[in-house]
């Protein structure tokens, strides 16, 4: 008896104690969460849900049609009646697309990191501000400077392999089934660099100075030291990169959308989605243009990508993880 009124007494002190601690009451928590809970539901997961059902429909967008369920007819026709050829196409280059994003844009963005947390190097938070730029910059100002950098014939790239190079009749890069999809790759690198150098800097500036002069006086190389211990270090900032990365690669339409149109083989899977649901876009891998304003069949495609990017962001997760526990 004795014990148990002693243990009541107790948890009656220690709620009694996790009250006194509150700052605020429970409700103007609540009431502080109310305004992003709201944003959430309203602008993330009710369309969200609402895309899921329309993939089950056959609904158009357009004002005054009506529209009814199909069940699994957009499904079938995406992964059974349409052009296999289209699919593999737009599939593959959407691999492509993100492999080459994630492994660039982490490579380049982790060394810029390392360079601008050097604390020798002057001028480094101006520096820091002019690569984070193109961050802030939305899709039609990033597509609008790189269309006038591979412009044809007074852009500063054409400029360049015909003056300096010497090539005779150099192509026009966003007009070749060549040159076109690289272009718009360099294009998604550099809008979103600054972005994966960001978090490098803050995983680098965590690191002790102290090991970095022990492995000197140790007689370690630049390399050494950084393959050791930067590395390892910064392995977590790697992943979160990379994830970040796949992510936003493989759900990529905008930039593509203005400035090649999808066109010239530069739809992703993303651009098909974009095309199918408002049209426009050379999104086939003939190079022709989709038909546009099926909304129910683009939200099949939507969640045909939803579905793939869960399954690669999950499958590089547990790769990085073991990866991680390795080192």
């Amino acid at each position: 008896m004795i014990l148990a009124s002693s243990t009541k007494e107790q948890k009656k002190l220690l709620k009694r104690m996790s009250k006194e601690k509150r700052l605020f009451p429970v409700w103007a928590v609540v009431l502080c969460m109310l305004p992003g809970l709201l944003h959430y539901v309203i602008f993330r997961l009710y369309p969200s849900f609402m895309t899921a059902i329309y993939s089950f429909t056959d609904i158009t967008g357009l004002p005054g049609t009506s529209w009814k369920f199909i069940g699994w007819a957009n499904y079938k026709e995406f992964f059974i009646l349409q052009n296999t050829r289209d699919l593999k196409a737009a599939l593959g280059r959407t691999a492509i697309y993100s492999v080459v994003v994630t492994l660039v844009q982490n490579s380049i963005a982790l060394v810029m990191a390392v360079i601008l947390n050097a604390k020798f190097l002057k001028g480094r938070n101006f520096a820091r501000s002019i690569f984070f730029m193109p961050v802030i910059l939305g899709a039609a100002v990033v597509a609008t400077m790189w269309k006038l950098i591979f412009s044809t014939p007074t852009g500063p790239i054409y400029l360049l392999m015909k003056d300096v190079l010497k090539i005779e009749n150099p192509p026009a890069i966003l007009s070749s089934y060549s040159y076109a999809f690289p272009a718009v790759i360099a294009a998604q690198i550099w809008q979103h660099m600054g972005y994966s150098m960001v978090i490098f800097l803050a995983s680098l500036q965590s690191i002790p100075e102290d090991l970095y002069e022990a492995s000197r006086i140790d007689g370690a190389s630049e390399f050494q030291i950084f393959w050791r211990i930067t590395i390892p270090l910064v392995w977590s900032a790697i992943t979160v990169n990379t994830l970040l990365a796949i992510i936003g690669s493989l759900q990529s339409y905008e930039l593509i959308m203005t400035i090649t149109r999808g066109g010239f083989n530069t739809a992703t899977l993303g651009m098909m989605v974009f095309a199918t649901a408002f049209g426009g876009g050379g999104a086939t891998a003939s190079g022709g243009s989709v038909a546009g304003m099926r909304q129910g069949y683009a939200a099949a495609e939507s969640m045909v990508l939803f579905v793939g990017v869960l399954v690669v962001t999950i499958i590089s997760q547990t790769i990085m993880n073991k990866l991680e526990a390795e080192r």
